[in-house]
C-alpha cells in the first residue's frame, strides 16, 4: 500500500469532501430462472420472474424473457413503477423491447420447504404465457449463497452486477408440478446440465431465491461531482449510503445499512481524495466488497493516477469472488477455477475527473 501523498498548496476546506463514485440497492426481493434452452420456444429461451416490494418502485412483478438472438424483452406489471432502461444492460446483449402488461395468476411462496410459483401474461407477440411450478415432496432441502453471474455474459455493461442470491436453490424433479404453456404449447424446461443429485434429490435447472439482494456497483455516468459536508465524524450520509472517511478526507468505507442484509465497501488504506493529490501521482491500493459473512466477498485493486488537473481512476475486481461452500455440492459448485468466482475479473471501471469543474466521466469495460 503506498502512502498517500497529497498537494501542500490545494486549499480544500477539511470538511469538504468528494465522492467518486457510488452504488445503488434494487428493491428486488425475489427471482427465479426457468430456462427451457434445450427445448426453446419460438423467441424465447427462458423466462425469469421477479418480484419488488418497495414504496417507489410498488408491490409488483416482472417477467425478463430472454431471446433466441441474446437480447431480452422485459414486461412489466403495470403496478411495477420503474423506468431505468440501463438495469438490462448485464442481461445477455441488452435490452430489446419493454412492454407494461396485465400480470395475472402471480405467486411466489416457500411453504413448508416447497416452492409455489405462478404468472400469466400476454407477450408482445399476442401469445399467452402461463407457468407454474409446485413442488409436493416433503424432503428436505438446503439452499446455496450466491453471487449470481449474471454478468458473465454481458456484453457492454454500466456497472458491476452484485447480486447476492441468499438460500439459492434448484426446483426439486420428484412430485413436482412443472408447467409452462406458451400460446397453447406444452414447454418443456431443462434438467439440472450435470448429473448430480443435489441434497440426495434431482433437480430442473429452474432456480430461485426468495432473499435478493441486486447491488449496481459504480454505474458509468457523466455528470458534475457533488462536495459533501462530513459531519463531526467524518461522516456522510446520502440516500441509503453512509461514507467514512479519514483525516487525510480519504474515503475508508461505505457502507449500506439494510433490513436484512448490510453491505460493506472497504479500501485498504484509504481511497486518496482527489482534488489534494500531488501533481504527478500515481496511487494504488485495494479494495473489498463484503455481504454478509456467510456470502463472502468481492475483492480487487484499483490505481488513481493524477496529470495535471485530470485524474483518472481504474477498478479492476482482479481477485474475484470468495465464495463460502456450506456443502460439498458448494465446495464443488465454487471452486477457484469455476465461473462464479471469476467472472468479476473480467469487468474494469475507468473515470476521467477533470480537477477544475469536478466533471466526470466512468464507463465499464470487459476483460478478455
Amino acid at each position: 500500500m503506498e502512502t498517500l501523498k497529497y498537494s501542500e498548496s490545494m486549499k480544500v476546506d477539511k470538511q469538504t469532501v468528494v465522492i467518486p463514485f457510488r452504488f445503488s440497492c434494487l428493491p428486488l426481493k425475489k427471482l427465479a430462472l426457468i430456462n427451457f434452452e434445450k427445448k426453446p420456444d419460438t423467441h424465447y429461451i427462458a423466462l425469469e420472474p421477479q418480484y419488488f416490494d418497495d414504496l417507489t418502485y410498488g408491490h409488483a412483478y416482472r417477467v425478463i424473457a430472454y431471446r433466441r438472438d441474446g437480447y431480452v424483452d422485459v414486461y412489466d406489471d403495470m403496478n411495477l413503477m420503474d423506468d431505468k432502461d440501463d438495469s438490462f444492460d448485464v442481461t445477455g446483449k441488452g435490452l430489446c423491447e419493454r412492454k407494461k402488461v396485465g400480470m395475472e395468476h402471480t405467486k411466489f411462496e416457500k411453504e413448508n420447504d416447497q416452492i409455489f410459483l405462478s404468472f400469466q401474461f400476454t407477450d408482445k407477440y399476442g401469445r399467452q404465457i402461463r407457468v407454474e411450478i409446485t413442488e409436493h415432496t416433503s424432503k428436505k432441502t438446503n439452499g446455496i449463497n450466491l453471487l449470481a453471474p449474471v454478468g458473465s455474459s454481458t456484453e457492454n455493461p454500466s456497472y458491476l452486477p452484485l447480486f447476492f442470491l441468499y438460500d439459492f436453490d434448484f426446483v426439486r424433479k420428484r412430485k413436482t408440478k412443472a408447467k409452462v404453456i406458451i400460446d397453447g404449447n406444452p414447454i418443456t424446461i431443462d434438467n439440472f446440465p450435470y448429473p448430480l443429485a443435489k441434497d440426495f434429490q434431482l433437480r430442473y435447472y429452474t432456480r430461485y431465491s426468495e432473499d435478493c439482494q441486486i447491488i449496481e456497483f459504480a454505474n458509468a455516468t457523466n455528470e458534475v461531482l457533488k462536495e459533501y459536508t462530513a459531519d463531526a465524524n467524518r461522516k456522510v450520509v446520502s440516500d441509503s449510503l453512509e461514507y467514512q472517511f479519514g483525516e487525510d478526507r480519504s474515503l475508508e468505507k461505505i457502507l449500506l445499512k439494510d433490513s436484512n442484509h448490510d453491505l460493506i465497501v472497504e479500501f485498504t488504506g484509504g481511497f486518496p481524495d482527489v482534488r489534494s493529490l500531488m501533481n504527478p501521482s500515481d496511487f494504488k491500493g485495494t479494495f473489498k466488497i463484503s455481504a454478509d459473512e456467510k456470502m463472502g466477498y468481492v475483492s480487487g485493486e484499483y490505481s488513481v493516477r493524477r496529470e495535471d488537473s485530470s485524474v483518472t481512476i481504474e477498478l479492476i475486481p482482479s481477485d474475484g469472488w470468495a465464495a463460502i461452500p456450506n456443502s460439498l455440492f458448494t465446495k464443488m459448485m465454487f471452486s477457484k477455477k469455476s465461473l462464479f468466482c471469476n467472472w468479476p475479473k473480467t469487468y474494469r471501471y475507468i473515470q476521467q475527473i477533470n480537477l477544475t469543474t469536478l466533471e466526470s466521466s466512468s464507463r465499464w469495460e470487459r476483460i478478455k
